[in-house]
């Protein structure tokens, strides 16, 4: 979890990362995040770190990737339901398509996610396709799923802005965040 964030969304986000994806894409921007392995985060315990992660940095929205989010579609629902009143904007990244999760392939939560989420980035990662108007896209297969539709100017001025990296220290540690363009990866 890291805040505040600016490259994955509009205005002052906290940005979680979930671990766990089946999909595997070739480039994926975190291939350490697919393994469904490592510690299990009780959902009301991650929910009081966000909402104190977002008041001391003055955060509005969320995000929340991966690995797959969606893929955990439960534990998702879960902390959604616990911190939907504390951010007005809720983005969420996810390897399925808006069609197969409203068609029930991220089960039963999965469709109920899609009611607390405002935002939506579907769609499995191509490497031949990540081009740099891709704003909040890492390829341009994938699609911008405004399912909360008043937000969706406000994302429109963010996008026109372009793609944009921060980087973090914590530690020794260097945190990227943002899209990058294919001809940055390893």
């Amino acid at each position: 979890m890291i805040a505040p964030v600016h490259s994955l969304g509009p205005g002052e986000r906290v940005c979680l990362w979930t671990q766990g994806c089946r999909k595997a894409c070739p480039g994926c921007i975190a291939p350490e995040l697919w393994e469904h392995t490592g510690p299990q985060a009780e959902e009301e315990m991650l929910a009081r770190i966000l909402r104190e992660t977002a008041r001391r940095n003055g955060c509005r929205g969320l995000t929340v990737s991966g690995g797959d989010p969606m893929e955990q579609s439960d534990a998702l629902l879960r902390l959604l339901r616990y911190v939907r009143e504390d951010f007005s904007d809720i983005l969420v990244y996810t390897g399925w398509t808006l069609e197969e999760v409203r068609d029930g392939r991220a089960g039963e939560a999965g469709i109920e996610c899609l009611r607390l989420i405002d935002v939506l980035v579907d769609g499995r990662y191509d490497r031949e396709r990540n081009r740099p108007d891709c704003v909040l896209r890492g390829s341009e297969n994938q699609k911008i799923c405004f399912l909360n539709p008043a937000l969706e100017e406000e994302y429109r001025s963010y996008m026109a802005r372009g793609r944009i990296l921060e980087s973090f220290t914590h530690g020794d540690t260097v945190i990227v965040t943002g899209i990058p363009d294919r001809r940055m990866e390893a």
